[in-house]
């Protein structure tokens, strides 16, 4: 038995045939993806073998989602003219999800397959650090995790640009824009801007009133208002400028001013203990700052942690052993403001009359720095 339903559209730019195993005479969920939410649009039932047919205006592009009673859901991009084809078992949709059809679709599953690998990748990592955790305190077991995690990530990424790359042109790039490994972005709208330009370039050529593509559009434009504002403000921050003077507490709540340490060669350093690159790069700050701080080398190091606990941890965690200040505001911190940090982690070099002579060096280029100016 197959149920039929028509949207509301005079006339059917696209149609859906499909079969959830297990889905006898239940109802389905039709919502589609808005500017700002999910909306709902209709419900579909299906027949006592589980099949279904929908059809409607395609109104170029569609984010369509499918969710069965079990919250389970097939993503679907639809495009005038699809006429697409799936297949499922209910409980089981990642796994058995066939469709034939769309293009787009055919992409947004590219995409699903390879989230679900690092999803895999990321609970076995969680559970080999949980396992070895129960065994004892060790030091060198975050710095691992840390590690091991950032390369999913940067796996992730690398596939990310390389799929963009490859189908700027094609509507399902929107989706990948936005691809995530649990709740963290591989993407970084800044260091990726190109990605974001490219398709938003080719898509608001082929689809102009589309409501999706104009929202990247609007997107693309305040970001790179944003950028150009940065750029503008970093140019206050060039080698030879003097560093704008800070003054922060401790976690005791004692006030250290970054000016107090004039006559020093001072790292003035922006980080997080939720931040995974910031972690990764503490332990080459440490090696330097073992190796040179008998010669004048001091760390002021700004924290953008939220809290007090999850600051403290980070610090005894990562044996961090100088100057650590913050005013615990996260982005809203007025020394990430003063100085037009976007991304961490960031940090400025400074000479002994306080100004700027490097900035952002990370692991040995920082130690090769410092071995110029202490020789």
């Amino acid at each position: 038995m197959l149920i039929i339903i028509t949207g509301c559209g005079k006339h059917a730019d696209f149609t859906i045939q499909g079969r959830l195993a297990g889905s006898d005479k239940d109802s389905l969920v039709l919502e589609e993806m808005s500017e700002k939410t999910m909306e709902f649009r209709c419900s579909i039932r299906t027949g006592s073998d589980g099949s279904f047919s929908y059809s409607d205006t395609a109104s170029n592009p569609r984010l369509l989602f499918l969710r069965s009673d079990q919250n389970e859901y097939i993503m679907l991009m639809i495009l005038k003219g699809d006429h697409i084809t799936l297949s499922a078992e209910k409980g089981k949709i990642d796994e058995t999800l066939k469709v034939t059809g769309s293009v787009q679709t055919d992409l947004l599953l590219v995409l699903n397959k390879e989230l679900r690998r690092a999803t895999i990748a990321l609970d076995s990592l969680n559970r080999q650090y949980e396992g070895l955790k129960g065994r004892g305190n060790d030091p060198q077991l975050d710095y691992w995790f840390q590690g091991e995690y950032g390369k999913i990530i940067e796996q992730q990424r690398s596939f990310i640009r390389s799929f963009i790359l490859q189908h700027a042109s094609e509507p399902a790039s929107l989706i990948a824009l936005s691809h995530k490994v649990g709740r963290q972005p591989v993407l970084n709208g800044s260091q990726d801007f190109d990605l974001y330009e490219k398709v938003d370039a080719e898509l608001l050529k082929k689809y102009p009133q589309s409501m999706l593509v104009q929202h990247l559009h609007r997107y693309v434009a305040s970001m790179r208002s944003q950028m150009q504002a940065a750029e503008s403000h970093r140019n206050q921050f060039e080698n030879g400028s003097l560093a704008p003077d800070l003054s922060l507490p401790d976690p005791s709540g004692q006030t250290h001013k970054l000016s107090s340490l004039r006559g020093k060669i001072v790292l003035l350093d922006f980080w997080a203990g939720w931040c995974a690159p910031c972690r990764r790069e503490n332990p080459n700050l440490v090696k330097a700052y073992k190796k040179y701080h008998d010669k004048g080398f001091e760390i002021y190091q700004v924290s953008l942690d939220k809290t007090k606990p999850a600051w403290q941890e980070a610090i005894k965690q990562d044996g961090l052993t100088w100057i650590q200040v913050s005013d615990l505001r996260f982005w809203g911190s007025a020394a990430v403001q003063l100085y037009g940090i976007e991304s961490i982690p960031a940090n400025f070099l400074l000479d002994k009359n306080g100004r700027i002579v490097a900035q952002n060096l990370r692991g040995a280029e920082l130690e090769e720095k410092l071995d110029q100016i202490f020789k």
